[in-house]
């Protein structure tokens, strides 16, 4: 092409952004899906308008762009303003196209987009700014929010589960379980210290300095939520930044089981979510509160630290509180809760003697609790509470969870064949019968009580990972690396491999014999 009359809105807009370059003595444009044009200057990248690009639209400005027959990894073309060399890579699944003003194509691959986190260059003045073009002038925002936002935009466009900042490393996030390091400059400490500042509250910072790590939630414009913790290592700071979805998704859609959507419907009683860190705890307990919003005319009060998702009213009325912004303590705000007519209380984590305690006499009150805990197993959850206690309060604790506890869901997340992940749950419904077990101090019974409960809901966890491996979901290494019992589950992958599988019955005979 050589003049911009006649051409296609595309192509126009490349020479638009190239003048620009030129303009702006730049050596290299780059147009990468999910962030706006930028140009290369001093070394430098800076961004060229706000609005970022999508993957069709990389791809529609290099195909307005590639010569009859041009191959697309590399390519030269002439504009109005000169002749130009153009590149379309894949940089860690993101479509790049790399245009270099006067230059020869360079080999694809060559130059990863970067986040330049570094540069403190100063912002361009307005009058420079409106020189340089209208819709694409250089915005005059600060250069270390631009490349902050860039990279928490990379993270919801992948759908990256966390994002790990530390000095020495690249930029890494944990994409479907797997750390995977960023295409990008390795971060120094002055680096780190800057995303930091970029993000984190006042408080938080003076939280940081004097007890060496802070927690805190923020919302990344009305694409995500992001839960951030703040550390020193070293002598430096990192942070780990974990993406939380604006969507709620419903319980059907994450796989929790329909027993849990009627325990939670219950008029009062304690209702665990367990597993280990990473497992989808806030989600499921988030899928069931909207649940609740969307179904019943109840007054919800959450206790977080810090708040995750957002439940805005619906058919209930929802209050949430953060710790260390709303109130001190989630006992405190547990004991301040029971004076605020709540129907339902979520607690964040039980992760002391009082809370557990407060969390139990709210739920003997009359109130449905929900909270969460670090144990794997719906028995260990139950063992995990009653030992908190002093030896001489277990009794009394035993008799009052038995009569409090309505149910407990441990779940673990697996990577699905094919991307994604998916979770498997193991689900106690706490009856009669088990109740007993609790009271009478044989929780070494529950177990094979949750075996031959089945008609009730419930499931073990070693039962519902075969359930996934058996659907051709996930692979035999991925559940056996979640198994309470490993051996017993690879047994009964190789028996069903072979064509063998076990009937309820002997199900049933198993689980009596294993108490024995």
């Amino acid at each position: 092409m050589t003049a911009t009359a006649g051409l296609s809105v595309h192509a126009q807009q490349v020479e638009r952004i190239l003048k620009i370059a030129l303009d702006n003595a730049a050596t290299e444009v780059r147009l990468g899906a999910g962030s706006p044009p930028h140009v290369l200057i001093d070394g430098k990248l800076r961004p060229v308008g706000k609005a970022p690009l999508s993957a069709d639209d990389v791809q529609a400005l290099a195909a307005a762009i590639l010569p009859a027959g041009g191959d697309l990894a590399r390519f030269t073309f002439t504009t109005a303003l000169g002749g130009c060399a153009g590149s379309l890579m894949d940089v860690q699944g993101t479509k790049v196209l790399v245009l270099k003003p006067g230059a020869e194509p360079a080999p694809a691959g060559d130059s990863p987009l970067e986040l330049d986190i570094m540069s403190e260059e100063k912002p361009q003045d307005d009058a420079d700014a409106a020189a340089a073009g209208d819709a694409f002038a250089m915005p005059t925002a600060a250069v270390g929010t631009i490349q902050i936002d860039k990279l928490l935009t990379a993270a919801v466009k992948n759908g990256v589960s966390d994002i790990h900042i530390t000095a020495g490393l690249p930029p890494v996030f944990r994409i479907d379980g797997g750390m995977k390091p960023q295409a990008t400059k390795v971060l120094t400490g002055d680096d780190t210290n800057g995303l930091m500042k970029a993000i984190t509250p006042e408080r938080c910072q003076a939280e940081l300095a004097e007890k060496g790590g802070t927690d805190f939630g923020f919302a990344f414009k009305d694409l995500a939520r992001f839960r951030v913790s703040v550390f020193k290592q070293r002598g430096t700071v990192a942070m780990v930044l974990r993406q939380i979805p604006n969507k709620l998704l419903t319980p059907e859609q994450l796989g929790v089981p329909e027993i849990c959507k009627k325990l939670v419907c219950r008029p009062r009683g304690l209702f665990l979510v367990t597993g280990p860190t990473g497992s989808g705890k806030s989600t499921t307990l988030a899928a069931l509160v909207d649940f609740i919003n969307k179904t019943h005319d109840h007054h919800i009060i959450t206790i977080e630290d810090p708040i995750e998702f957002y439940h805005y009213s619906q058919k209930s009325t929802v209050n949430q509180r953060e710790i260390g912004t709303d109130v001190m303590s989630f006992s405190e705000a547990l004991r301040r809760a029971l004076r605020q007519d709540p129907d339902v209380i979520l607690v964040g984590e039980l992760r002391d003697l009082e809370t557990i305690e407060a969390a139990i006499s709210a739920a003997e009150t009359g109130h449905v609790v929900f909270g969460t805990l670090h144990t794997s197993s719906a028995q260990g959850t139950i063992n995990r509470i009653i030992d908190a206690f002093p030896t001489n309060q277990q009794e009394q604790v035993r008799t009052q969870l038995s009569t409090a506890i309505i149910g407990v869901v441990s779940q673990a997340l697996l990577p699905k064949i094919g991307g994604g992940r998916c979770a498997a749950y193991e689900v106690l419904v706490v009856d009669d019968g088990i109740g007993n077990l609790i009271r009478e101090n044989k929780t070494f019974r529950i177990n094979s009580s949750i075996q031959t409960g089945s008609k009730k809901g419930m499931r073990l966890l070693d039962d519902d990972l075969f359930r996934l491996w058996n659907e051709k979901k996930v692979t035999e290494e991925a559940v056996l690396a979640k198994a309470q019992k490993v051996d017993d589950l690879a047994k009964r992958i190789l028996n069903a491999k072979q064509g063998i599988f076990d009937d309820e019955e002997t199900v049933a005979r198993k689980a009596k014999d294993h108490d024995k």
